[in-house]
């Protein structure tokens, strides 16, 4: 298969676990990361960013078993944003009908445990320099994983405090699209229909719109998949403001979900 053949030739692996496997993570409602809990019949491969180190953190690949479409889906690159990690965590759970989902829930191990947005090394998320090599060494193992997995598309799970369009620079309840494939279009549709599903009437504050297209301009993952990959990606952006944190978790799954469904990857039970 594809997209195996090029994880195991081009990143650190781990091995593989069966359902119910210990990986080490908290549990509880604190911060911090959870064990994921796929289904008893799911078998996912597991590897490890920047192993042997303190900012050393699992990734996952959810396969059908099937050749077909791959994506990758990250959380955690800021480390206060809970939602997009937990969104991630349960992506993790999942079972796809074709193809397979590449997840790192915890990019930014570090600060999701100290529960900041920065880790040691400053913002993850600004050391993805467009046209060359990241900054820092996790920024190069998580970049060396996306660009092994060969992606139809990529996922960026994030959260802000204020609103697109209304809280000045903030940016929640939106998604900003690359300038690759049909990323745009995607997220038109995609919003659409989370907000006529999950988005209440009395909740009209909150419904999803599209950002402004991110071409490669800013030293950030999806801008560098863009920039750098030419290929389709949305970095996704979630509000705290009058939105609790499992309303969060629940949209933004259920966001990464259609956004996959778009790219040929079905999760079976879909909760759309």
């Amino acid at each position: 298969m594809k997209r195996r053949a090029v994880l195991a030739a081009g990143a650190t692996v781990a091995g593989s676990v069966m359902a119910g496997a210990t990986l080490g993570a908290t549990a509880g409602g604190d911060p911090g990361p959870r064990q994921p809990s796929p289904a008893a019949e799911t078998t996912i491969e597991t590897g490890a960013l920047r192993p042997g180190t303190r900012r050393e953190t699992p990734y996952f690949e959810v396969g059908s078993g099937d050749d077909g479409p791959t994506a990758v889906v990250v959380g955690g690159v800021h480390g206060n944003e809970v939602s997009g990690y937990r969104a991630a965590e349960r992506i993790a759970e999942w079972q796809v009908t074709d193809g397979s989902v590449v997840v790192v829930p915890w990019a930014n191990v570090v600060a999701v445990r100290r529960n900041e947005r920065e880790g040691p090394d400053g913002d993850l998320n600004r050391q993805f320099s467009i046209g060359g090599e990241p900054e820092t060494p996790l920024a190069r193992s998580l970049w060396e994983l996306v660009a092994a997995a060969d992606p139809d598309v990529v996922v960026d799970l994030h959260r802000s405090r204020g609103i697109y369009g209304t809280h000045g620079r903030w940016v929640g309840q939106a998604l900003f699209p690359t300038a690759a494939g049909d990323a745009t279009s995607d997220a038109d549709a995609v919003a659409d229909r989370v907000n006529e599903a999950a988005v209440p009437a009395s909740m009209w504050a909150h419904r999803f719109r599209r950002g402004n297209t991110l071409r490669g301009t800013s030293p950030m993952l999806i801008h560098k998949v863009s920039a750098d990959l030419d290929t389709a990606g949305v970095l996704v952006e979630l509000t705290e403001f009058y939105l609790d944190v499992d309303t969060q978790v629940r949209w933004t799954e259920l966001i990464a979900e259609r956004l996959l469904s778009r790219h040929g990857i079905e999760r079976r039970g879909s909760a759309l």
